[in-house]
């Protein structure tokens, strides 16, 4: 009877230490993979949130002012306040000193560049009035909250009620920190002009468009305001797994104010 031979222990060793290699460049390969779908997937989640958010920025503005003040006769707009809507809600001083309904929401002046309200019917089938809309950049998050407008109350301190601003999009940069501007020059030099924080909204007034003036002898007021350019700097939540790199884009809108 021939005698067959087997494989020594030496061999038995080499072949399993082969398999645990093989087997954990496979599982690590796996793992990476996973982790830069976890990522490019957060990646894609935010800046699809961040433009859907502009987009319904630029409506809201497009709709401010509805119903203006002309589809009533004089006296029953200001017996009536509520059933029509200046453009915007503020003040020379605002957000210091804001309006109040039947007092000083068209003084000459201009809303925060990352603070701003906006008044328009958003459902006109209801009948239920105007509703004052808020765009507040606290931090890194940019809020958004609607309150009903009413007479006599204070916008801010309307919207300002717990639970009316509720976080919009997140991780928006514009008004970042020294160090956190600092870190997104490293990557992308052009943005913060100057160190300085970048406004979410700029206004221009008139026909055809230009900076509005509030200042001088005929200062431009609220209602003169034409367009509003919307500007997100937005960050991903983590960076790029390959490079290291923070991942920031800056999305622009450009909203026409269509009610007179």
């Amino acid at each position: 009877m021939r005698r067959q031979k087997g494989f020594s222990l030496l061999e038995i060793m080499v072949a399993v230490g082969v398999f645990v290699i093989i087997t954990g460049v496979v599982f690590q390969l796996l793992l990476d993979a996973q982790q830069r779908y976890k990522a490019e997937t957060e990646f894609l989640d935010t800046f699809q949130s961040a433009r859907i958010g502009l987009d319904q920025i630029v409506r809201d503005v497009h709709t401010t002012g509805y119903p203006p003040i002309n589809t009533l006769p004089a006296a029953a707009a200001a017996l009536n306040p509520n059933q029509v809507a200046e453009p915007f809600a503020w003040t020379a001083t605002y957000p210091l000193f804001p309006c109040t309904v039947l007092g000083s929401c068209n003084a000459p002046g201009g809303p925060s560049a990352f603070d701003l309200i906006l008044e328009t019917d958003i459902d006109p089938e209801n009948a239920n009035g105007v509703e004052w809309v808020r765009y507040q950049l606290v931090g890194n998050i940019l809020r958004r909250g609607i309150a009903s407008k009413a007479v006599g109350v204070d916008p801010v301190l309307a919207t300002n009620v717990p639970g009316v601003m509720v976080p919009y999009i997140e991780n928006v940069m514009n008004n970042a920190t020294q160090a956190q501007m600092a870190a997104i020059q490293a990557n992308y030099p052009a943005m913060f002009p100057g160190n300085a924080p970048v406004p979410v909204f700029r206004f221009r007034c008139g026909i055809p468009a230009a900076a509005c003036t509030l200042a001088g002898p005929t200062p431009d007021t609220s209602r003169d305001i034409t367009e509003v350019t919307v500007s997100l700097i937005v960050q991903a939540p983590n960076p790029d797994l390959r490079t290291r790199q923070l991942r920031v884009v800056t999305l622009t809108g450009l909203a026409r104010r269509i009610n007179p």
